[in-house]
């Protein structure tokens, strides 16, 4: 039913018993409880306008009139306000399309987020698994570097190990003379060859001053053999030897052995030695070096004159002299 005061639809309410109107309870002024108890009272019960006694029949109807008009006027209203709200309804229904398409896009954002952060992910696992081999990449590069130090240590040891031996086995030689060109027969006294050269370049050797003679195949000619002299005194081999010197050219003619066929008297160099004294030649001759000799089994060489003298013991000594 309506209630006449409201225009409300309503379930339940009280009816006037003068005027016949139904009201729901806020309207009547009464509650439902408090109704319920008025019992035979429900009879003659009037709404608050029949209760003033003031309302005639001619009224009633002019009110009804009145009320049926205001009530046309107020569906007018309400239907103008509906229509209204209705022709706004395209747009909230484009709004809720368009709010449907984002929230769309939302769910596809975050898939593809989630995707993107299973990717990152799997980058970070690779990222770590990257660090961990460059790591033990460091490891290995710093043991090989332990590795080469030490390789280093051992040629560096190994390089003074073959100094000190070489310089041993000359030293070994120490006493030694080696004489060059000298046509030896299988039946000729080695002695008797040392004993001319002596008389010859005045510095003569007895037999008690010497250790040993021995002949010597050259290196590549086996035709052709160095005398080796190995003397009880150094100095008498540096006398020896300085002798030879001063003579300048001594010949096979002047041992009486005939031809002209020069004879070198030289210390006793080792087989190293000698490959360091023909490599210190050639570059004093490249470099214009003006001297190049060995005295004690030590080679030096001199630019000039007033330069400074170098020693020469091993290759190195090269390659900062040259």
């Amino acid at each position: 039913m309506l209630c006449h005061r409201c225009h409300a639809e309503c379930g339940d309410g009280v009816q006037c018993t003068s005027c016949r109107n139904y009201y729901d309870y806020p309207c009547a002024g009464i509650t439902e409880a408090g109704y319920k108890k008025l019992g035979d009272r429900k009879a003659t019960w009037k709404c608050g306008g029949c209760k003033a006694g003031a309302i005639s029949p001619i009224q009633i109807k002019s009110n009804q009139s009145k009320t049926s008009t205001v009530d046309m006027e107020t569906i007018h209203q309400e239907l103008k306000k509906l229509t209204k709200q209705m022709s706004s309804l395209p747009q909230l229904v484009a709004t809720v399309k368009t709010i449907q398409s984002d929230l769309e896009d939302l769910k596809t954002m975050k898939n593809e987020m989630s995707d993107f952060k299973e990717s990152l992910n799997h980058v970070h696992v690779s990222i770590d698994d990257l660090v961990s081999r460059v790591a033990e990449l460091d490891q290995e590069m710093q043991s090989l570097k332990n590795t080469r130090d030490d390789i280093s240590r051992l040629e560096r040891r190994m390089e003074k190990f073959e100094i000190n031996m070489r310089e041993m086995e000359q030293r070994s030689r120490s006493n030694n003379i080696e004489i060059k060109g000298v046509p030896v027969a299988a039946s000729q006294n080695l002695y008797s060859i040392i004993s001319k050269i002596g008389i010859v370049i005045n510095c003569e050797i007895s037999m008690s001053q010497i250790n040993y003679i021995a002949s010597v195949p050259q290196r590549g000619n086996k035709s052709n053999k160095n005398i080796i002299i190995s003397l009880h005194n150094r100095y008498l081999r540096d006398e020896f030897i300085s002798a030879a010197k001063r003579f300048k050219i001594l010949t096979t003619k002047d041992l009486g052995l005939g031809g002209d066929g020069k004879i070198f008297i030289n210390d006793h160099l080792t087989l190293e030695n000698k490959q360091l004294l023909n490599k210190a030649k050639t570059l004093a001759k490249e470099k214009k070096f003006s001297y190049t000799w060995v005295k004690n089994c030590t080679i030096f060489v001199r630019k000039n004159i007033t330069s400074p003298t170098f020693a020469i013991k091993t290759e190195k000594d090269l390659k900062k002299i040259f």
